[in-house]
């Protein structure tokens, strides 16, 4: 979609915004297998250790397990069709009106699942999204509207 007025800003961003974005999905899914891998490795390492020292230790390993499927699960079915593809499709449009609600508070989706994926990528799984997904809002084709009330 094109704007009209672009902000001189957005014209030294928006090559930018769409190559980073672009790859936010496969970042998010190498940030899940490294974490997917990092605690397989953590819970056999664990669970060789003498006297049940090692049991108690494992909640790391375990979360990072957990979060490491999280992470791709939600790079490949989320991340990829409703942020990658339309910042490669440079739809800006679709990614200022892909909100959620919150009375009259319009909630960008692209910020709840970068902060989620910062969560559980430990903070580089959800940068390419967050970085993005602030540039488009604040120095974005036009001026992103906070409030469903003019």
């Amino acid at each position: 979609m094109d704007f009209e007025g672009r902000s001189l800003k957005w014209s030294k961003y928006e090559k930018f915004v769409s190559e980073f974005g672009k790859w936010a999905w496969i970042i998010g899914i190498l940030s899940g297998i490294i974490d997917f891998i990092w605690g397989l490795y953590g819970i056999i390492v664990l669970s060789s250790l003498p006297f049940g020292w090692g049991i108690s230790a494992m909640g790391t390993p375990i979360w990072l397990v957990l979060s490491g499927i999280f992470a791709i699960i939600v790079s490949y079915l989320i991340i990829k069709p409703k942020f990658s593809e339309k910042c490669a499709n440079r739809d800006w449009g679709f990614l200022l009106n892909w909100i959620i609600l919150l009375g009259n508070f319009r909630f960008p989706w692209m910020l709840f699942w970068g902060t989620i994926m910062c969560i559980f990528g430990y903070g580089w799984g959800g940068i390419p999204i967050l970085i993005p997904s602030i540039l488009l809002l604040f120095a974005g084709p036009k001026k992103y509207e906070w409030s469903t009330k003019g």
